[in-house]
């Protein structure tokens, strides 16, 4: 066949010579007379007119005894000889334009997104020519190498015996280009991939869809370590492509497995909801909570020198947050800590010039760390590294939920722990802002921003509020590990409404609190669980289960000091309740804790008649409670110190600074409350202090654990048992408390311990 004017010859060289009509393909395919017209018509087509090609085909089927009419897919392409794969090689205008079929040939469906797509890779592989790409698409056109398509959303086609032929193409001459077509195809993907999300998403399914199409494994763990779960949001085919990854590549990427673990998550999820909604699946997803045990010891395992080799910043970074995950959901804190401590110092001890992890897979290190570090207790730590996931989120993904939705969240419970109350509401509000503008109808951790939705309304004694959203968190899907904070709620809720008893009942007998190993936890997360547990059982009247509480206690641990408060507030102990209190206002207790510390320092001068120092002190506990945003300090005053000061300070400023801390000020609006509305509820609250100070006796610990031990049935010789003595030895301790408290006899002990309270 003559070659046409104009025609190029370097793509001749590679492809044959180019029929411009089926009659004269079919003159120039030497089997031809052997197909019908259909046939040649679909064989001119896929072929885009070469008949070298064609030829190529034909005979090989011939030769292996196939029907020359053959068209089964997976044999046609085993019938297109090596000698057939074209070589792109040189910096000629001819190399680049086979270059740019080669990047065309894998993709799927040419639409105008992909068009732009492989025009971007184009550019990424770094193609030694001077022709744009817009003109080496108007040369593959010309040599019906690509053809425009009618009717559809295709803009281009690839003749699909061209196309397999490209897709053989593996490497690329020097002088043509740096990358090969697949590299170049994946680090446009990345890059389109990567970006934050845009009102325009088009093009993002199809960029997945190319990248399992080329089977760049790569590409996926590198779109994960910069979106993470928000690739769910934006391409919801990624759950597919996800779950498609091979196991061989799996068993060498840390980063893909997690990916993987994730998408089957949410395909539960998706089953388990019968929809296909991502925006709902990935708020209903707990991603938060996934482990992946074939991961797990791999980061401390492995000896300092081959981690280094054989582990990426990013599978350092994704191993530590899944290490730390794995004890905090197995409820070991300080290993979580310490795994954290070891992959921040691999990371730290990286070569330099090496690619630190990505900036989501480090937020996500720092959501985890902080996650650890609120349920140690440690707050202002924890605040400060939330915060670093927020800025994060703002700046490199403010258009997607993840992981602004969690650090708000977290930020919420952090600042819960350590009593920030304003702060509480600033970051749930734009949680909850921020999950509306992402069509989101609840929050992915909702039943965490429950419990702190109602500790809030308890804060301002909204107690009808606070029962709605209580029954709201006894609904919500089980999430993140909360430990005692929702029975925690539930009880204060009854304590406010006149229900102590059943309040108390339910804290001794729930599982999550656990008094006994409430005891012996080194936290302040624990000092403000135990301050409210504390203030239940004096509500209820439970001295006993105060006391034990108390005895089972560690000095070290945080909330010590506020239970051996309220033993001495119960005895009417003043210096050991100054001394208590005092250990907690100049501790790191957060100013919720403070301001109960501070009430129980007014309610024993009140008792003690001191009025002017009680009316000074309650000054204190009103800043305390404008700080905290709460009222808890003076809500645990019994009934009648309660009216008595609330009536001396009424137009004390400290209380319009309680109430604009709620939002509102002298006049209330949605979201906030007057102070005249404050005073109205505190003054409604029922009796909240069922124990009247026993002034007179200063009793030891010790003493007062014998008094609580005679209050029982058991035998002398049985209390001598438990406290390890003879019975000689306790009768004489116990002459020794008779005479302390004025009494003769164990049974007037008992009447003067009932007496007092």
């Amino acid at each position: 066949m003559k070659v046409r004017p104009g025609q190029s010859s370097t793509l001749d060289t590679q492809f044959g010579p180019r029929a411009a009509s089926v009659t004269e393909f079919a003159s120039a395919v030497e089997s031809g007379s052997s197909l019908s017209r259909t046939q040649l018509d679909r064989l001119f087509r896929a072929a885009g007119g070469r008949s070298r090609i064609a030829d190529s085909l034909l005979t090989a089927r011939a030769e292996a005894g196939i029907p020359i009419a053959d068209a089964d897919p997976d044999r046609t392409v085993a019938m297109l000889t090596p000698e057939l794969t074209p070589t792109v090689s040189g910096a000629s205008r001819e190399a680049g334009a086979l270059y740019l079929l080669a990047l065309f040939a894998w993709t799927p469906q040419i639409t105008s997104t992909m068009v732009d797509l492989v025009h971007a890779a184009f550019s990424a592989g770094q193609v030694r020519t001077a022709a744009t790409p817009e003109e080496l698409t108007s040369l593959l056109t010309s040599q019906r190498l690509l053809t425009v398509a009618a009717g559809t959303e295709e803009v281009f086609t690839v003749p699909s015996l061209i196309r397999v032929l490209m897709r053989r193409i593996t490497e690329v001459g020097a002088d043509c280009a740096a990358k090969n077509p697949r590299e170049a195809l994946g680090a446009a993907i990345t890059d389109a991939l990567a970006q934050p999300r845009s009102a325009d998403e088009s093009g993002f399914s199809e960029a997945i869809g190319l990248a399992v199409e080329t089977s760049n494994w790569k590409v996926l763990e590198r779109v994960w370590a910069r979106r993470s779960v928000n690739v769910f949001v934006d391409v919801p085919t990624a759950i597919e492509a996800y779950l498609g990854v091979p196991e061989d590549v799996l068993a060498d990427s840390p980063v893909l497995t997690l990916a993987r673990s994730a998408a089957r998550r949410i395909d539960s999820t998706r089953r388990r909801l019968r929809s296909d909604d991502t925006v709902e699946l990935v708020a209903a997803t707990d991603f938060d909570s996934i482990v992946v045990p074939g991961l797990h010891g791999l980061l401390s395992t492995e000896t300092a020198s081959t981690a280094e080799t054989a582990l990426t910043a990013d599978e350092v970074t994704v191993l530590t947050t899944l290490e730390a995950r794995t004890h905090r959901m197995n409820l070991d804190t300080q290993a979580a800590l310490d795994t954290i401590e070891t992959g921040r110092e691999r990371l730290r001890s990286l070569d330099e010039g090496e690619p630190e992890p990505t900036l989501m897979l480090q937020a996500e290190l720092n959501l985890e760390h902080g996650r650890n570090l609120v349920v140690a207790g440690r707050f202002p730590e924890a605040m400060r590294l939330l915060q670093l996931v927020v800025q994060f989120a703002e700046i490199y993904t403010p258009n997607s939920p993840h992981p602004l939705l969690a650090g708000l969240v977290e930020a919420a419970l952090a600042s819960m722990g350590h009593g920030q109350g304003s702060d509480m509401d600033r970051s749930l509000e734009r949680a909850r802002e921020s999950a509306r503008g992402f069509g989101m109808a609840e929050l992915p951790n909702e039943r965490t921003a429950l419990c702190i939705e109602a500790m809030r309304r308890l804060d301002r004694l909204d107690t009808d509020a606070a029962d709605r959203i209580l029954a709201e968190v006894d609904e919500a899907r089980p999430g993140q590990y909360l430990g005692p904070i929702p029975d925690i709620a539930h009880s204060l809720c009854s304590v406010y409404q006149g229900r102590a008893s059943i309040a108390a009942k339910m804290l001794t007998e729930s599982s999550s609190v656990r008094f006994i190993q409430m005891a012996g936890v080194p936290s302040s997360r624990q000092s403000g669980i135990i301050n409210i547990a504390g203030f239940v059982l004096v509500a209820a009247g439970e001295t006993k289960t105060l006391q034990d509480l108390g005895d089972q206690m560690s000095p070290q641990c945080p909330g010590h000091s506020m239970i051996k408060a309220r033993q001495a507030l119960t005895f009417g102990q003043h210096d050991r309740l100054w001394t208590a209190t005092a250990q907690t206002l100049s501790g790191d207790h957060g100013p919720r804790v403070k301001s109960c510390a501070a009430a129980l320092r007014v309610e024993l001068l009140h008792h003690e008649g001191r009025t002017a120092e009680a009316l000074e002190a309650f000054v204190h506990v009103l800043d305390y409670c404008a700080i905290s945003s709460s009222v808890l300090g003076i809500a645990q005053l019994s009934k009648a110190t309660r009216q008595a000061l609330i009536s001396a300070s009424a137009d004390h400023h400290g209380w319009q600074a309680l109430a604009r801390s709620f939002g509102g000020g002298a006049s209330s609006d949605a979201s906030g409350v007057t102070a005249a509305e404050l005073q109205r509820r505190l003054l409604d609250l029922p009796e909240t202090l069922r124990v009247e100070p026993a002034f007179g006796a200063e009793l030891t610990s010790a003493e007062q654990s014998l008094l609580f031990a005679i209050d029982s049935p058991k035998s002398i010789a049985q209390i001598a048992k438990e406290f390890g003595v003879v019975p000689g030895t306790l009768k004489n301790r116990l002459s020794a408390l008779y005479r302390k408290l004025g009494v003769r006899s164990r049974t007037e002990a008992i009447a003067h311990a009932h007496r007092s309270r």
